[in-house]
């Protein structure tokens, strides 16, 4: 596989829309028409900001079908597809090659310590039963794994990108220097790299915050592309990395995005249990942050 099957660009994390404990189908369709309104490169559903831990395999399903259905090919989606058993990410990651995904976006399976050797045979197993690109997924939840250990997951035949959330800028950085030899696309998942990683080589983002601020995220991104470093990209960047810092230090990402994206004009519920909303003080000092956004 090659990079060049991901689309390059800001790859939107969707949060998942809920409505009296279930799918709101009709907020995910107008989540997603908005992504396209905006010009992202694709999205990406039922991610660590689709709360896909708290989904069942039906309500992932439904919303694959749905993202699949409104786009109807008008953009990349790409499927989250892990799990804590091999045999749920095998069947998860076929379902996604059967609807259409562009590609799996697959973190190792997340709870108890799982070691390289089984971490390896997990990814050996899920390459095997599929031929839709596999996109690693180096999370803290999941075990970030290092510059070696990416190379050697990157000899399997459908491996050929990551999606890099952590904070480990060193790391990144070589994940994109050996990227420029190895036809591998390295993403940035930490919101606030995004500039500097794309400026250094990265292939794009994928990005949680992308449900609130698509076209401010896109237009820095095309700037950083273009390497115009100037007066706009300083604006743009000025503007987008204090909101970005703001949600990545929020006590529950997922909620601040949640919340921040109702206030932009999309319902899209609340978390679901066990993780809570935003308290009155984080709500007050989320909204405060918007309006800075806006330059108000």
């Amino acid at each position: 596989m090659s990079r060049h099957a991901w689309p390059r660009g800001l790859v939107t994390a969707l949060v998942t829309p809920m409505k009296d404990e279930g799918i709101d189908v009709d907020a995910t369709r107008a989540l997603v028409e908005r992504q396209v309104g905006a010009g992202v490169a694709g999205v990406l559903v039922a991610g660590g900001t689709g709360e896909h831990g708290v989904l069942t395999y039906d309500e992932r399903s439904l919303l694959v079908h749905t993202v699949a259905d409104v786009l109807d090919g008008r953009l990349p989606f790409v499927v989250q597809t892990g799990a804590l058993a091999t045999r749920d990410a095998v069947r998860l990651s076929q379902d996604a090659e059967k609807i259409g995904a562009t590609g799996v976006l697959l973190p190792a399976p997340f709870g108890e310590a799982v070691n390289w050797r089984e971490k390896r045979a997990f990814y050996e197993e899920v390459d095997a039963a599929v031929s839709v690109p596999i996109m690693l997924y180096n999370t803290h939840a999941a075990g970030v794994m290092d510059l070696g250990q990416v190379q050697q997951l990157a000899e399997l035949p459908n491996v050929s990108a990551i999606k890099h959330s952590s904070s480990d800028a060193t790391l990144l950085g070589d994940l994109v220097a050996w990227s420029r030899t190895a036809d591998f696309a390295v993403y940035t998942g930490w919101d606030d790299q995004l500039a500097p990683a794309v400026l250094a080589g990265a292939h794009g983002a994928v990005l949680g915050a992308g449900n609130v601020v698509p076209e401010l995220i896109v237009e820095v991104l095309d700037l950083c592309y273009r390497r115009d470093v100037g007066d706009d990209l300083d604006a743009a960047w000025g503007r987008l990395r204090p909101f970005l810092r703001f949600i990545g230090e929020s006590e529950n990402y997922v909620a601040a995005v949640k919340l921040a994206t109702r206030l932009r004009g999309v319902d899209v519920g609340d978390v679901r249990a066990p993780y809570l909303m935003p308290t009155d003080e984080e709500r007050t000092a989320l909204a405060e942050a918007l309006e800075r956004l806006d330059g108000r």
